[in-house]
């Protein structure tokens, strides 16, 4: 169990670096406050203590952190190199790049800090001499003995890597950062986002000038509430981003929205979908609103050549959409559903726990005819359904 203890130290020196932490793996909305989240409350002259699950230890007067793991309490980034010759820790404000086995580090401007002794592997685990936080990045640190470390600073960024580029986003402004470890990053832009709770970003390479980062922001008590923001860069710069908010009252399980489709990306603002070259110029739009006579943010799950699936996120229920027609139609309405199954589809209430929409998950498209799978929790057995395309 790791735990913070917050106590604060008369005159203490605002830490003046913020350093970011490795995304989740997964994003669960609702998931449990945790001691890093409990992090980024702090004040910046505040000291706390953390016990780390990977104890810090001394060897020859040098003592070592577990550095993957201080990553989720700090504003700090562990990368490597693709041919592991290098581990990067990174910053908004500052990257070292660090060689195993070796006892010195060199940052962002070629300066050679002596760490004192070379980072260790002990179970798997990367430490790493303190001194490297303390010299490389202001950050106070000292070891209290067994697991317990004493801290100091604020977390305000939100963090992730893809393809060699480091991603940054402050919490409190929505300003986006972005570079290359081993370098300090750049300003991207800024990204429209609102009620800023428990972020997650989720960065991908589109090509070597263009990357996307997805956002999820949970929030509200007892965190229902969520808005998806997809931003498209190029050339270091925010080209194009957008939003969509729902409240998942029933806690149901929802799709993220597809990358793209031939070669463009698919950004989803509100109900308005819009395929968009890697440049920023957009190619195609859909006013799902329009095209459905829903109104509501969307999420899109399949492009074909011959047809989208979207999904408003209050009913829940897939439209399959000419792709240029501007015509839609409602799938459950047209597949062998019993009176029961529809009646749960039409009736059972949103904002209650059970409720999965219409419970159709796409799974392929061929010779003209989809897929879907059907379950819902009320029902014993799930069923497949083939549909034929109808346009």
């Amino acid at each position: 169990m790791k735990k913070i203890k917050p106590y604060k130290i008369a005159g203490a020196v605002t830490l003046a670096l913020t350093i970011g932490f490795t995304p989740l793996s997964g994003f669960v909305p609702g998931w449990q406050q945790t001691a890093s989240a409990k992090a980024s409350q702090q004040e910046p002259s505040t000291f706390w203590e953390l016990e780390l699950q990977n104890a810090p230890f001394k060897k020859n007067g040098v003592v070592f952190v577990p550095i993957k793991e201080m990553t989720e309490y700090l504003d700090l980034i562990v990368t490597f190199t693709p041919n592991k010759k290098y581990l990067y820790v990174s910053s908004p404000r500052e990257s070292i790049r660090i060689k195993p086995g070796q006892s010195t580090a060199i940052n962002s401007k070629g300066t050679v800090l002596s760490l004192g002794a070379a980072p260790v592997v002990k179970r798997g685990v990367t430490y790493v001499p303190v001194s490297l936080l303390n010299k490389g990045f202001g950050i106070p640190i000292k070891w209290k003995g067994k697991s317990t470390v004493s801290l100091q600073g604020s977390k305000e960024y939100a963090s992730g890597a893809a393809g060699g580029k480091i991603f940054w986003l402050n919490t409190k402004d929505g300003t986006l950062l972005t570079g290359h470890a081993g370098s300090v990053p750049r300003k991207a832009g800024k990204v429209s986002i609102q009620n800023v709770d428990r972020l997650h970003i989720t960065p991908r390479k589109i090509n070597p000038s263009s990357y996307v980062v997805d956002i999820n922001n949970v929030h509200g008590e007892p965190h229902i509430h969520e808005s998806r923001t997809r931003v498209l860069i190029h050339q270091g710069k925010i080209v194009k981003q957008g939003t969509t908010n729902y409240s998942n009252f029933s806690g149901r399980s929802v799709n993220p929205d597809i990358n793209g489709y031939k070669g463009n990306v698919a950004i989803m603002n509100g109900s308005v979908l819009q395929l968009v070259h890697p440049t920023g110029k957009v190619v195609k739009t859909y006013d799902l609103a329009k095209i459905t006579g829903v109104e509501d943010d969307f999420s899109v799950e399949a492009i074909e050549p011959e047809f989208l699936l979207v999904r408003p996120y209050k009913d829940a229920t897939l439209f399959i959409v000419h792709p240029t027609a501007k015509k839609s139609i409602q799938i459950y309405k047209k597949l062998p559903l019993d009176d029961e199954a529809k009646k749960l589809i039409e009736e059972y209430p949103y904002t209650e726990a059970g409720y999965v929409g219409d419970g159709l998950t796409y799974t392929g498209y061929k010779n003209q005819m989809l897929t879907f799978k059907w379950s819902h929790p009320f029902v014993d057995k799930g069923k497949t359904f083939t549909y034929k395309l109808p346009f």
